[in-house]
């Protein structure tokens, strides 16, 4: 019984390691995607979404709410030292100075990281089908990130907030995904409402004899 209950207890860590290993991992390919460069590679390298999903996947697989805050931040910690690790490498050369040169993004993560994960294994909990309630938020984060992005450009004392050379076609893409998602997503709900449809699985044979 003691090694069922190890082997149980490994398996749930198993997805969580592979977690932090696929945010580290995700923040090094970030930074060599962004480069020292503007223009396209600057802006798919400074997307925000994917910064969000890292703490949100961790979270959501989550058995609490308080471990998804700690699981949270430390998916977003492990990102931002593959990132700035890699920038250091491949550009600065001097990780005091880029870590000291970007304290506000560093507390950005400190702050979303925690509160991601916690909503993630808030969704998990509560959600009637939680992976679809997953891939509902991830459409929604693609949507909204252009749009804020957007208003950053026109709503005044907004603009100081995107301060790099932009591309707009990443943004494009991003909102694409997500309306892709959403309209696939309410198709989907359409169908299963839509009356006279057959039932899925053990309950289309009921009384079938």
């Amino acid at each position: 019984m003691k090694m069922v209950a190890a082997g149980q207890k490994e398996g749930k860590r198993l997805p969580m390691v592979g977690s932090m290993v696929a945010a580290l991992i995700f923040g090094m390919l970030a930074a060599l995607v962004k480069g020292d460069h503007y223009g396209l590679r600057d802006t798919i390298g400074n997307l925000s979404t994917p910064w969000l999903l890292v703490a949100f996947v961790p979270g959501f697989l989550a058995r609490s709410l308080p471990r998804g805050a700690v699981l949270g931040l430390a998916a977003t910690a492990a990102a931002l030292l593959g990132f700035y690790v890699m920038v250091t490498v491949t550009v600065d050369g001097q990780l005091e100075h880029v870590l000291r040169h970007n304290g506000r993004w560093l507390f950005c993560g400190l702050v979303s990281g925690p509160a991601m994960g916690v909503f993630g294994a808030w969704l998990r909990r509560w959600a009637a089908d939680p992976v679809r309630a997953g891939v509902l938020v991830t459409a929604l984060l693609l949507v909204l990130e252009p749009v804020v992005i957007w208003s950053a450009r026109i709503v005044p004392g907004w603009r100081e907030v995107v301060h790099w050379t932009l591309d707009p076609w990443p943004y494009v893409a991003e909102a694409l995904v997500g309306i892709f998602l959403l309209v696939r997503r309410a198709l989907t709900v359409m169908g299963e409402e839509r009356p006279g449809r057959r039932p899925k699985g053990p309950a289309a044979f009921r009384g079938s004899g």
